[in-house]
């Protein structure tokens, strides 16, 4: 077995650089909102140029990837398990709507670049990242389906659930809602989409979706 190499002086500069860029863009952002702070200020709270900091970042829209995808990553780390199939999927995207609460401005502008933003590795990863959700979602249904069908198997379906997540995900950003709102926003219209159109009445009731096959008290 061959020694651990031990990182070299090049590599610590890059690491350190790279932190420190992390560091002065999480806190620029967050103390004063995406669309106020300009990459120049980035660079000079890090303490390095801006053609360093382009290095690390192309755009601001990439530095804005970069700060939000290291607090969402855990997000895709492990999945939910209340027992009950509305729950696990809102739970599962509650620090989305966390994230949502505390900085509006910008999360709203995250899933803006996510989508539309130029081509870059931050970028990427922060898809990599939504891929990843539709995938857990798919687990979460494939657990409840009751009918022995695999993630694989629901994929169709996952893509359903997360689009109807996400775009509301999307509305209560751009409305400024309350997390605590947009959670009962999620549970309504996930409930919805698990169960059907016709289960969505006052008093309840118990429905099977065939298609998606989780069928429990609605």
């Amino acid at each position: 077995m061959s020694p651990t190499r031990e990182p070299g002086r090049r590599e610590l500069n890059k690491a350190d650089k790279q932190r420190r860029i992390h560091a002065a863009a999480l806190e620029l952002f967050s103390r004063h909102g995406y669309s106020s702070v300009t990459t120049q200020e980035v660079a000079d709270r890090a303490e390095v140029g801006t053609g360093t900091l382009f290095r690390y970042a192309q755009s601001k829209g990439e530095l804005l990837c970069m700060v939000a995808n290291a607090e969402f990553r855990a997000m895709v780390e492990s999945v939910p398990e209340t027992g009950d199939p509305v729950e696990d999927l809102v739970v599962l995207c509650e620090p989305l709507l966390v994230a949502l609460d505390r900085q509006p401005e910008n999360i709203a502008a995250y899933h803006r670049e996510t989508l539309f933003g130029e081509p870059g590795p931050h970028r990427a990863e922060a898809q990599r990242i939504l891929g990843q959700l539709r995938e857990l979602i798919a687990t979460v249904l494939a657990r409840h389906s009751g009918a022995g069908r695999t993630p694989a198997d629901l994929a169709g379906a996952a893509q359903t659930v997360f689009d109807v997540l996400y775009m509301t995900l999307v509305r209560c950003g751009v409305e400024r809602a309350p997390a605590s709102e947009g959670r009962r926003e999620l549970e309504v219209h996930v409930r919805r989409v698990l169960y059907g159109v016709l289960s969505d009445h006052p008093d309840g009731g118990t429905t099977t979706d065939p298609g998606v096959g989780v069928g429990t008290t609605a």
